[in-house]
């Protein structure tokens, strides 16, 4: 990670918008809440070039997510945002399909475990989401879907890159899902107080950490 100036500058936006979130300044909020997923496509662009196809990947899907950040802060943007964030979880996805590989998954069987854990806390989410989904209940379940998709594969990444790599992108995968579960449950079933500091706190670290990993993966 050469860009240290690059990630200190991540570490600032970071920190300015958690105090917007905290302080409730809203122009603050809508100017730094962008600036998150746009330093790290700058970020990965430095250090990769995107000369990868995962680079690609990730930094569209990190487009996505900036674009899914600017819905979330409009009125009544609420399934555009999902649908933004959706796209960006596909592109991670894919990316981390490609770093995945059967024949290795095959001597190791821990992806089963990994893979059922996944799936009882996606149950148990949709489980208390549901009473109150209405017409949006086919879109949080394809949602829940992707997401704890893109967890899975996040792990199966872990035999074709080296372990820096896969703890961080992992953890990040990890956090993701700490975030959108926040997130819904305050939406749809109960007030949380501080949610929004708790979101974005583990949002922000979810993207760095994928992006990161997907950096890291290059020092394999």
């Amino acid at each position: 990670m050469k860009q240290y100036k690059l990630y200190i500058a991540y570490i600032v936006i970071a920190l300015l918008h958690l105090y917007s979130v905290y302080a409730n300044l809203p122009t603050l909020r809508y100017i730094s809440k962008p600036l998150i997923c746009i330093s790290l496509i700058y970020i990965l662009f430095k250090e990769t070039g995107f000369k990868r196809n995962i680079d690609k990947l990730v930094g569209i899907g990190l487009f996505f997510g900036c674009l899914g950040d600017i819905f979330l802060m409009l009125k009544d943007m609420f399934v555009a945002g999902l649908a933004s964030f959706l796209i960006g979880h596909v592109l991670y996805v894919t990316a981390f399909i490609k770093q995945s590989s059967p024949k290795e998954l095959s001597r190791h069987k821990s992806y089963i475990l990994v893979a059922g854990i996944l799936a009882s806390y996606s149950y148990y989410l949709y489980t208390i989401l549901q009473p109150s989904l209405g017409p949006l209940k086919i879109p949080v379940i394809l949602y829940i879907i992707v997401i704890a998709a893109m967890a899975f594969f996040a792990y199966t990444r872990k035999y074709q890159t080296n372990l820096t790599s896969f703890i961080i992108c992992m953890l990040g995968a990890i956090l993701f899902i700490v975030s959108d579960s926040i997130l819904a449950v305050n939406k749809f079933v109960a007030y949380i107080a501080d949610s929004g500091l708790y979101i974005m706190s583990t949002y922000i670290l979810a993207q760095f950490g994928i992006t990161a990993g997907i950096i890291l993966d290059q020092k394999k």
